[in-house]
C-alpha cells in the first residue's frame, strides 16, 4: 500500500519493495528509541528488527510501515509495524495485533505522522480479522487512538539475588536447572497451559512460537532469553522458567514465567530455583545481577514466597497494557460464553432482564437475558436509564478483570452501580489476573 501525506510525505509499507525503507529502519529505532543508550543497547534495536523484518514468525513486510521524505532521497521520517499474534480471554481465542517500535526523527515530529501511521496500521488489522489491539508504551499517548491502560505489565515483584547466601559445600539441591530444547515443547506447552487456565488474558503459543522463544531470534542482540527446565533429583522435568536479560544491564534478570506442573509445587523448588538463577546469571554474564523480577501473572505462591524474603518486593503500583476494541459489541458476542459461564451459581444465576451500561456520551450497550443466557446485546443511544456508567474507555478495565467497579469508584465517583448493576458486574466481570508476554 502507498499513501500521500502532507508536506510531500510518503506512507508505504515494506512489501513495496524499496531497499532503502529496509536499509535505513533499523537506523531510526536505534536512533530514536535508543536515543542516549550505550552502542550495545542500539545494536539489540538493529537486531530486534531485523528480526521482525526478515526472519519473524508472523510478521511480514506488509505489516511494517514507514513514511519516507521523497526530498530528503526518500529519508524514512516515522514508522511503526504490526505484529499479528493469538491471545485467549479465558477459554475464547482472540486474534490480536500488536502496534510496536513506534518512532519518529525529531525534525517530523507534530506533523500527524504517527496518527496516518495507526491508521493504517488499525486498517491492516481490521484486515486481518484482528478483535483487539495491545500496545505497550508512552504513558497516555496512545489514548488518544483509541486504547486503554487495562491489564497488569511488566514488573511485579522483584527478589534480592545478591543477598542470597550460598549453599554449605556438602549441600544438595533437590531442583536444578537445564536449558530447554526443542524436544521440550511437548512439557513446556503442556505446563504453560496448566498455569494459563487459571489467568484471564494469556497468549496461545503455537510451536513455531516455542521454537522462535528458545533458539530463534538474533544472537546479536545483546539480549539473554533463556528457558531453563527445573529438574527434581531423580532427574524429572518438572516445570520451567523463562529468563530474560540484557548483557548490558547489570542490576537485573527478569522472569516472565516461573511454572511448576503438577508434578510438584513452588513451596519444594523455590528456593533451589533461585539459586540456579544466580548460578545462570553467573555463567552467562560472568556477575549476578542484583536483582531477580518477575512479571505479572506467575504464581500467588511465588508472590508469597518473595513478600515474605527479607528484601523481596511486591509491586504495588504495576504498569499496564493498552487495549483497544475496535468493535465493541462484536468483542462482547465473542466472549459471550465465558459471560453466561460465569453468571451460573452467582447471585445473578438464571437471570431474566436487562442490563444496560453507559458511556457518558449518548451512548452505551444493552445486556438482554433469559433464564441466565444473553439473547441480546445490542448499543443504545441517550442519556439517562442506565443501570452504570463508565467514562472514558474505563469499561474495559471491567471486562479485563483488572478492576472492579468499586475500585474504579474510588477514584472517578462517576462509576456508579445500582444494585442489579453491582451484581451482575461482580457476576459477569470479576477482577482477575492475567498473564502475558507478548510475542515480539
Amino acid at each position: 500500500m502507498q499513501k500521500q501525506l502532507a508536506n510531500g510525505l510518503v506512507l508505504r509499507t515494506l512489501s513495496e519493495g524499496h531497499a532503502s525503507d529496509r536499509e535505513q529502519l533499523p537506523h531510526l529505532y536505534a536512533d530514536v528509541n535508543g536515543e542516549g543508550a550505550r552502542d550495545d543497547e542500539k545494536a539489540a534495536f538493529h537486531a530486534w528488527t531485523k528480526d521482525l523484518m526478515n526472519d519473524h514468525i508472523t510478521v511480514t513486510r506488509d505489516d511494517i510501515f514507514v513514511v519516507v521524505d521523497p526530498a530528503k532521497n526518500d529519508k524514512i521520517a516515522s514508522a511503526t509495524l504490526l505484529i499479528p499474534q493469538t491471545w485467549r480471554y479465558e477459554d475464547v481465542t482472540l486474534s490480536v495485533g500488536r502496534p510496536e517500535l513506534v518512532a519518529t526523527y525529531p525534525e517530523y515530529r507534530g506533523m500527524g505522522l504517527v496518527k496516518a501511521l495507526f491508521e493504517a496500521v488499525h486498517e491492516r488489522s481490521a484486515a486481518l480479522g484482528h478483535q483487539l489491539q495491545v500496545i505497550t508504551g508512552i504513558p497516555n499517548f496512545y489514548r488518544k487512538f483509541g486504547y486503554t491502560m487495562a491489564v497488569d505489565l511488566a514488573q511485579h515483584a522483584s527478589y534480592p539475588l545478591h543477598t542470597l547466601e550460598d549453599p554449605a559445600p556438602d549441600y544438595k539441591p533437590k531442583f536444578t536447572l537445564r536449558p530447554a530444547t526443542y524436544e521440550d515443547i511437548p512439557d513446556l506447552a503442556r505446563w504453560y497451559d496448566y498455569h494459563a487456565r487459571q489467568r484471564l488474558l494469556t497468549e496461545v503459543r503455537s510451536v513455531a512460537e516455542w521454537r522462535y522463544d528458545i533458539n530463534g531470534r538474533n544472537a546479536g542482540s545483546g539480549q539473554a532469553m533463556d528457558f531453563q527446565m527445573i529438574i527434581n533429583a531423580a532427574g524429572q522435568a518438572v516445570g520451567y522458567l523463562e529468563l530474560f536479560g540484557f548483557l548490558w544491564d547489570r542490576q537485573n534478570i527478569n522472569c516472565t514465567g516461573y511454572v511448576i506442573g503438577e508434578e510438584s509445587n513452588y513451596l519444594e523448588t523455590f528456593e533451589d530455583v533461585m539459586r540456579g538463577i544466580k548460578q545462570w546469571a553467573l555463567n552467562r554474564f560472568g556477575y549476578v545481577p542484583a536483582l531477580q523480577s518477575f512479571g505479572a501473572g506467575l504464581h500467588e505462591a511465588v508472590d508469597t514466597l518473595i513478600d515474605r524474603t527479607q528484601g523481596g518486593l511486591l509491586r504495588r503500583r504495576e504498569y499496564a497494557w493498552y487495549l483497544r476494541v475496535p468493535e465493541m459489541i462484536p468483542f462482547l458476542r465473542h466472549i459471550q460464553p465465558v459471560l453466561e459461564r460465569r453468571l451460573e451459581n452467582s447471585g445473578a444465576n438464571r437471570y431474566t432482564g436487562d442490563f444496560k451500561i453507559g458511556f457518558y456520551d449518548l451512548t452505551g450497550i444493552v445486556f438482554k437475558f433469559e433464564q441466565g443466557k444473553i439473547t441480546t446485546i445490542d448499543m443504545l443511544q441517550g442519556k439517562d436509564g442506565y443501570d452504570i456508567s463508565f467514562p472514558w474507555e474505563l469499561f474495559w478495565n471491567e471486562v479485563f478483570g483488572h478492576h472492579t467497579y468499586d475500585e474504579l469508584r474510588f477514584i472517578l465517583p462517576e462509576v456508579r452501580a445500582l444494585g442489579k448493576a453491582a451484581v451482575l458486574l461482580d457476576a459477569l466481570f470479576p477482577k482477575k489476573k492475567s498473564w502475558l508476554k507478548g510475542l515480539s
